[in-house]
């Protein structure tokens, strides 16, 4: 039996690299497979939620901001924010990117995310990361 691992886990006394690693341990020994895990505290959270990150960029209404989250820190050291047709990549905060997306636009952003940082990222709406740091 496996002692459950908390999403409020001190990250100060517990990496995020240990607690995804024993989430997949765990899958792997229960369920057979494993998924890439990409894990975050809700205290951080919280924070991220707190600062109102989108606030500095006045997107278009109609316009969805998302937190794209790194599973590692990324080596890009290029220049932001990146337009692209229906959206746009604005700005990388600690292992976070923020995006946003025109919904309906036709083009995904996700195949330039994961060009520009790697295939180990998960991508949710401002709106979902809100009701996660309320959970």
């Amino acid at each position: 039996e496996h002692e459950p691992v908390s999403a409020q886990d001190d990250p100060r006394s517990r990496s995020l690299e240990a607690v995804q690693s024993r989430l997949e341990s765990a899958m792997q020994e229960e369920l057979g497979r494993v998924f890439a895990t990409i894990a975050r505290p809700t205290s951080y959270l919280q924070e991220l939620v707190a600062s109102d990150p989108f606030a500095e960029f006045g997107l278009p209404s109609d316009f969805k901001p998302v937190v794209v989250f790194l599973r590692s820190p990324t080596t890009f050291r290029g220049k932001l924010p990146i337009d692209l047709p229906g959206s746009t990549i604005l700005k990388l905060v600690g292992n976070e990117v923020l995006a946003a997306y025109l919904p309906g636009s036709g083009e995904s952003v996700m195949p330039r995310l994961e060009a520009t940082f790697g295939k180990s990222i998960t991508t949710r709406t401002f709106e979902t990361v809100r009701k996660c740091a309320r959970a």
